[in-house]
């Protein structure tokens, strides 16, 4: 028979409550651990001004410099920015496929049941990019409804979708593409009628084409809310939903930026204003239970 020595039980029992205890601090520890010691991941769609390849093949865009304003005085200086579609953005942070995600994202009370969210970066209203000229006198989304016929181009999975349709557009009217620069590309070759997407992304194509086919249709009437009041969308990042002290920490970092006035300052560098900036006591919270 093996014979047992008097340190083998406890010493057993006690590297067993040791290794436990190590597996648990790491787990629970989450994307601060995770980023002060090997980084973080955070999916893009590549889409201007939000997160994009810049001329000079590096990643850039308002939503970049933000990120790794915030992150820096976490102790997280390494953020990888891989590329997907839009749409595979929420379904890819849920799938732990990327830690956090870095492009521009309505805070959605759907998206809220699958992701977290940061309190709100900037906020946005709806624009429209029509033929030069407006050939349709499209100025809202209640004149696509109207006139039966139009096609409207927009992206899958974004709130657009769901405002074409309470709008009452028929879905055999909107035609989706995974990329804005596609819905654009489609309404130059008159395969659509009409490009619908946030004020900031319609004033980054638009200067991006410069093309004089196509022209931003002014005035543009936003969706009214009951009040009568137009309805604003907020930008958020998407974040780890089981995560509070990184999100905590984050919207601490976040509201430090803003009230030191350089949020504004690196947004404007991306066409933005002081219009853009939500109120600041708006939360991502406040939001989501809408």
């Amino acid at each position: 028979m093996t014979r047992l020595n008097a340190f083998s039980l406890p010493a057993l029992a006690g590297s067993a409550c040791l290794l436990a205890s190590l597996f648990s601090t790491t787990a629970l520890a989450g994307l601060l651990e995770k980023g002060r010691t090997g980084g973080l991941t955070a999916g893009i769609a590549n889409e201007q001004p939000y997160a994009y390849i810049g001329t000079d093949g590096q990643v850039t865009g308002a939503n970049v410099e933000i990120l790794k304003a915030v992150l820096a005085p976490l102790g997280i200086s390494k953020v990888d920015t891989p590329i997907t579609d839009f749409g595979s953005l929420v379904p890819g942070l849920a799938a732990k496929r990327f830690d956090l995600i870095g492009a521009g994202l309505f805070i959605n009370p759907q998206r809220c049941k699958v992701i977290g969210y940061s309190n709100p970066v900037t906020r946005s209203g709806g624009a429209f990019i029509v033929k030069a000229g407006n050939p349709l006198n499209l100025h809202s989304l209640k004149d696509v409804a109207q006139n039966g016929k139009a096609r409207l181009a927009t992206q899958p999975g974004s709130n657009q979708v769901q405002e074409a349709k309470a709008s009452g557009i028929d879905t055999a009217q909107v035609v989706l593409f995974d990329k804005d620069t596609e819905a654009l590309a489609a309404l130059e070759a008159d395969r659509v009628d009409v490009v619908y997407f946030p004020d900031a992304e319609v004033i980054s194509l638009l200067k991006k084409a410069s093309s004089p086919a196509v022209e931003r249709a002014l005035p543009f009437e936003q969706i009214p809310d009951a009040q009568g009041k137009p309805t604003w969308n907020y930008h958020a990042y998407g974040l780890p939903k089981n995560d509070p002290a990184f999100i905590q920490a984050f919207n601490a970092e976040l509201a430090k930026l803003r009230a030191s006035g350089e949020l504004l300052k690196i947004l404007q560098k991306y066409g933005y204003t002081e219009n853009e900036l939500p109120p600041a006591d708006i939360t991502a919270e406040q939001r989501c239970a809408l």
